[in-house]
Order: C-alpha cells, then sequence, then structure tokens
C-alpha cells in the first residue's frame, strides 16, 4: 500500500467496532468521517451491477467534498452537538433494544481542502471490496472484532444479518447468497457469515488496513499513526465485549460451530482469548 490517501473508505464486520472506529477517525484534525449515508445504500438497493455502484460511490466523495468545501449541510448520523456517536443501539429497554439516531443535517468545519473524509459502511463497502481496491481511489479501512461478542451482539438485536440476511450485499457478493438464500437464522449461519467477512479481508489484506477491534480499543492512536494526523480531543474507550444485553449462555454453541466451521475466522483470532 502506498502513502494515505484523502478519501478513505471504512467498512468491517457488522457491530464490530466500526461506528467507534468512525468517530475516532472524525475526531482526527482535518477530518470527516460520515456514518452509513443513507443516499448510497438507496443505489445498493436498486443498482445490481458492482462496477456500477463503485462508480457511484467514486463519484460521491467528489460530491461530498465539494458540499463540507462550501460549507453546505450533509446528513449525518450524529449527536445534536455534532459530535460523532459511538453505538447506533441503547442497552435493553423492556427486554428489546432500540436505534438511538435517526439522521439530521450537519455542516462540517475543515482546515482546508486536502482534508481526509472518510465514509462508514459494512456490508455494502464489503461487498463490493474488489472493485473498490480496483480504483485505486481509496485507503480502506477494514475492522474485525472477536467473533463471539459480535455474533452474541447479532443475537441480541433485530437486524439483517441477525436473521442470517444482508440485503444490500447479496446481490454483489455471490458467496454471501449462497449462505443467506437459506433463510436459516441458526447460529452456525451466523458463524458462516462471519468467516465469509474474514476471508475476504484476509485475501486483501496487501490493499487494506485490517484493524482489529480490541487492538483499536488498547490503542486508539492506531488511527493517529495511520494517518499522520492527531486527535482533537482526547479518548477514552471501553472494550464492550462483556456487554450485559448479551445472552453468553450461547457462548458455548457460537464457539462449538467457529472451531468446526470458521476457518478464516480461526487465522485472525483464538477461541480462548474470550
Amino acid at each position: 500500500m502506498t502513502e494515505f490517501k484523502k478519501d478513505v473508505i471504512l467498512t468491517g464486520i457488522p457491530r464490530g467496532g466500526t461506528t467507534l472506529s468512525a468517530a475516532l477517525f472524525d475526531n482526527l484534525e482535518n477530518a470527516v468521517c460520515l456514518s452509513e449515508p443513507n443516499w448510497q445504500s438507496n443505489w445498493f438497493n436498486r443498482i445490481k451491477d458492482a462496477n456500477t455502484v463503485t462508480e457511484y460511490v467514486v463519484n460521491d466523495y467528489q460530491r461530498v467534498r465539494s458540499l463540507i468545501m462550501e460549507n453546505k449541510p450533509i446528513k449525518d448520523r450524529r449527536n445534536k452537538n455534532g459530535s460523532p456517536i459511538t453505538n447506533y443501539f441503547s442497552d435493553k429497554r423492556n427486554g428489546r433494544r432500540v436505534r438511538l439516531l435517526k439522521q439530521g443535517e450537519f455542516t462540517f468545519q475543515v482546515e482546508n481542502e486536502n482534508f481526509l473524509l472518510g465514509m462508514k459502511h459494512n456490508e455494502h463497502y464489503t461487498s463490493i471490496l474488489p472493485q473498490l481496491i480496483a480504483t485505486d481511489a481509496f485507503s480502506i479501512i477494514a475492522i474485525v472484532r472477536h467473533p463471539i461478542p459480535t455474533i452474541l451482539s447479532w443475537k441480541s438485536l433485530n437486524l439483517g444479518v441477525s436473521n442470517g440476511r444482508l440485503p444490500f450485499a447479496e446481490p454483489f457478493w455471490k458467496e454471501l447468497q449462497e449462505i443467506t438464500r437459506t433463510r436459516d437464522k441458526s447460529i452456525l449461519t451466523l458463524v458462516k457469515i462471519y468467516d465469509l467477512f474474514c476471508e475476504r479481508y484476509l485475501s486483501f489484506s496487501n490493499d487494506i488496513h485490517l484493524l482489529k477491534y480490541e487492538e483499536i480499543i488498547n490503542n486508539p492512536n492506531v488511527f493517529e499513526e495511520l494517518t499522520g494526523l492527531s486527535f482533537k480531543n482526547n479518548v477514552e474507550l471501553s472494550n464492550r465485549n462483556q456487554s450485559k444485553n448479551y445472552n453468553f449462555a450461547l457462548a458455548d454453541q457460537i464457539k462449538n460451530a467457529i472451531s468446526n466451521h470458521a476457518p478464516n475466522a480461526l487465522k485472525l483470532y483464538q477461541l480462548d482469548e474470550f
């Protein structure tokens, strides 16, 4: 990989720490990171050709850059004061967790036209990762997290992946389609989905920056080291791998499925690390 580019793709395993990573990236001097822009989701829903949707993404970075430089509002998921959020979902209330924030309109202050612009999507960008790499337009960061807390997080929520589906990614990712077409919500299906993400990131490890959530928690300065920029504010993080929202009774079942069906996950993580 060459020097860090101004346009940055931030992706990773769903519930793997990408929202937190986007917030850290946004906290860098002269940097902005948008969190799952809805208008791009519309493209992934409507367009079924990977090269076409990739071209849309490339052009969108230039469009958003212009809007930021012109001090025009952009829709994003943020706190009312404009600070980035680190988690989309609340703790359990009445037995369920709810999404915290809808998108609002915000303007962004940057130092100059050479600011870093990041955008974060998980399944979307990962599904077209080969095409994004081929453009040579981006630096790409992918975030992974230990499989047991990741899958426990999926099971604690009612997301597409919780139900064995990733609809925005399936049209562009044949191997994913083969797993999700059964509409199976079992632990084994979720483990296979997790492992497929790991396989994709490992296969392109020479072209992306692959970071572990646990390493980010221990050393958030990895984003300063990666980009050469300093944080605007002090950062204090806590590890959510032992969240009270998770059903840890499922941990052994997940561990057994990983041992038998997730060889790529085992290249990244040892099960006794959890």
